[in-house]
């Protein structure tokens, strides 16, 4: 199971709802098997209840493999390959983009995080007289292009970027406090994780 951005923003918001443990495990499930809710509600109940518990481990997997793996520079995001600038004291990386990943950063991180990526990312083109890829030039009109294409992208790129922009612009940004939760990998997982409720009769 394949947790991209989009994915994870979508089990976050569910894990929100005010609404019963077994409505909510039937969202999640949907989510994560990308069924409607009517396919969902066809599945036997021991099945469902066996289906839970194999999504909860691969759940579980895939944020663990997001917090032991290492950021990467280049990554793919619905079929186009985009690099990722770490480096915020050189060029593409200026004042302007700043602002932007501060200001997706003021408020719902989680639900940001494509377009906090998008900020932070320039998409790549393949060379055929060079026989390499390189970046093209970022271009903030078309922002909402580049962070659509991101919330296809694997969660853990927008994990690592996202543990290291809040780290970063608490660092940056005096009184940031009050700006922006402190993050830590601690409190990432604490504030990420929706649980794969087991029903309950």
């Amino acid at each position: 199971m394949k947790l991209t951005i989009d994915k994870f923003q979508q089990l976050h918001s569910i894990s929100t709802l005010e609404m019963n443990d077994f409505d909510k495990s039937i969202k999640l499930v949907q989510v994560l098997l990308d069924k409607t809710e009517k396919e969902v509600e066809k599945i036997p109940i021991k099945k469902f209840e066996r289906i839970c518990k194999k999504l909860e481990q691969a759940f579980n997997l895939n944020m663990d493999e997001a917090i032991k793996s290492k950021p990467k520079e280049i990554i793919k995001a619905n079929g186009r390959r985009y690099k990722l600038n770490f480096e915020v004291t050189k060029e593409p990386f200026n004042t302007g983009r700043y602002i932007e990943v501060a200001t997706f950063s003021d408020g719902n991180t989680i639900m940001n995080m494509h377009n906090i990526l998008a900020s932070i990312s320039q998409p790549m083109v393949f060379n055929w007289n060079k026989l390499a890829w390189e970046c093209l030039p970022y271009n903030a009109l078309i922002h909402e292009q580049y962070a659509d294409d991101l919330k296809h992208a694997d969660f853990k790129h927008g994990y690592h970027a996202l543990v290291f922009f809040c780290q970063f612009l608490m660092i940056s940004i005096p009184g940031s406090k009050d700006y922006l939760e402190i993050v830590t990998e601690k409190q990432m997982m604490q504030n990420l994780q929706p649980i794969l409720l087991q029903p309950t009769f």
